[in-house]
């Protein structure tokens, strides 16, 4: 079953939402996860189960889960000084996912291992600080000096809008290489295109590859072939930080895999 664009109002209700077997391994995540984490706060977030510990919101993150057609997917994000087991590394696939084939054992008890690890590592640690950022103006990311001459070339509103999109993609993405692709600035995250704009008779078109998955109502320009989603924007005004800044993290967790599009010519598979 599908249920990547299904609602859900709890873990309970996600975990319904799958075919028995596919529940029963879900199932045993989730408490190997509590088990390990007994603290941790456990809600819905981009539609996937996600546990909060030491913190809340970003300080907090400590895992989701997911289940796809082939394979469960656990999202870990460690803080900077926090480790990983190494027997971890085996279904490691990129920067912070874990994938489980459905088809071969899950190792419940190294989830166990892993999530005790983190937590006992984030116990004996000072709550973090977060850095001191100037009331006059956000701590700025740098983009290449090629988009920005990409910027340049534009004219003077239509430069706007994409310097505020540059700086506000590279804020959200700073682990991200940003380059000219296919003549326009693009975003990638492992060699997979994530996000990118481009001038267009309508205005500046920012896509999503992954955008369709997102559900979101304002990007609402879709494409036909693939899993793509834009919106398009006249003046810098119309540009909205925080629903940029969200999508953005949705693009982390969403993605369809356009790096190896052409070797499996042509046909599209889920990546996270």
């Amino acid at each position: 079953m599908n249920t990547s664009r299904v609602k859900h109002g709890n873990v309970e209700r996600y975990i319904a939402a799958f075919p028995v077997p596919v529940q029963e391994i879900l199932k045993k995540i989730r408490a190997a996860i509590r088990k390990a984490a007994p603290g941790a706060t456990e809600r819905i977030s981009y539609g996937m189960p996600f546990y909060e510990y030491g913190g809340r919101g970003y300080a907090g993150r400590l895992i989701y889960f997911a289940a796809f057609k082939k394979h469960i997917s656990l999202f870990i994000t460690p803080r900077h000084n926090e480790t990983i087991p190494s027997a971890m590394k085996k279904y490691h696939v990129s920067k912070a996912t874990y994938q489980f084939a459905l088809n071969e054992p899950v190792p419940f008890s190294l989830i166990e291992k892993t999530v005790k690890n983190l937590v006992s590592q984030r116990d004996n640690q000072r709550p973090e600080s977060k850095p001191a950022v100037s009331t006059s103006k956000k701590q700025m990311q740098p983009f290449s000096q090629a988009i920005r001459k990409y910027n340049s070339q534009l004219t003077p509103s239509e430069a706007a809008v994409c310097n505020l999109l540059a700086q506000e993609i590279t804020n959200g993405l700073p682990d991200a290489e940003n380059k000219i692709w296919h003549a326009h600035p693009v975003w990638f995250l492992a060699g997979n295109p994530i996000v990118g704009y481009s001038k267009q008779k309508k205005g500046i078109r920012l896509m999503f590859w992954s955008g369709a998955g997102f559900e979101e109502d304002k990007l609402n320009v879709r494409g036909e072939k693939f899993k793509d989603a834009s919106v398009f924007y006249n003046t810098s005004s119309e540009v909205n930080a925080k629903d940029l800044q969200r999508w953005l993290k949705k693009a982390r967790l969403i993605q369809w895999d356009y790096k190896n599009l052409v070797k499996r010519k042509g046909r599209l598979e889920r990546l996270l």
